[in-house]
């Protein structure tokens, strides 16, 4: 009989992740009209947040031309997020923060940014801190802090004790399909994706589509083939669209 139960979960265990409550990524979240705030409102499973150095701090910017003085790691995101932590409205999620600049430059900034705050990020935390753009070999995962975790790619054969530090797998939407969230996507690009998706459920990990046309028709497809993590900049509109389908 336990025989027979685990061939049941293991042929089962892809729908099983088809099923799991969609989770939304607030992509580019420092561009959205209230910064963090607009997303813990909405419950955001993954909050992303560009940084560059500037001096001894992280700036939160899409590129240089775009730095502002003041728009730091620290006060658009760590101090927001120690507040809601002292509230009932405190959640479990993680902040993704995108290295803009090379790892050796901006990973002993982020460390020293971290330090007052790493009560929220350590072991037992809510909150992970989750490493994307310019990351480190990934071979090298395993060896760094308990509350550094990094967003996968696809087709990396990741070694057991790094895959841990690994949250999901994301990949470039554009890189696969060219449609544009506009009448019929072919069946051939819905294909490539659902292999992508597969893929990364086979190593136990979820998936995120970046760069996919951000509208009600692409989350609709995203979500029936399978994947698990939703990429939008209208996070209430997202939200509210799979609360009601």
């Amino acid at each position: 009989m336990a025989k027979h139960f685990l061939v049941f979960i293991t042929l089962f265990l892809p729908v099983l992740f088809v099923n799991a409550q969609v989770k939304i990524h607030s992509h580019n979240d420092y561009t959205h009209e209230k910064p963090f705030y607009d997303a813990a409102k909405n419950k955001a499973f993954s909050i992303e947040a560009d940084v560059f150095v500037v001096g001894d701090s992280l700036i939160v910017a899409h590129s240089k031309e775009e730095i502002k003085a003041g728009n730091t790691l620290e006060k658009m995101y760590l101090k927001p997020i120690l507040a809601l932590s002292k509230t009932k409205d405190f959640y479990r999620f993680q902040l993704m923060i995108d290295f803009k600049e090379s790892w050796d430059l901006t990973y002993p900034v982020l460390v020293k940014t971290l330090k007052p705050y790493e009560k929220l990020f350590s072991k037992g935390g809510k909150i992970n801190i989750v490493i994307s753009g310019n990351r480190p070999p990934q071979n090298t995962f395993h060896l760094y802090p308990e509350m550094i975790k990094f967003d996968g790619l696809p087709g990396v054969n990741y070694a057991p004790e790094d895959l841990k530090k690994v949250t999901m797998i994301s990949a470039n939407f554009a890189d696969y399909s060219k449609w544009k969230g506009i009448g019929e996507i072919p069946e051939i690009d819905k294909a490539k994706l659902t292999e992508l998706i597969k893929n990364a459920h086979q190593i136990n990990q979820p998936f995120r589509f970046w760069g996919a046309p951000d509208n009600m028709a692409c989350w609709k497809i995203l979500h029936e083939l399978g994947a698990d993590i939703i990429n939008t900049d209208k996070v209430t509109q997202a939200t509210n669209y799979f609360k009601t389908n």
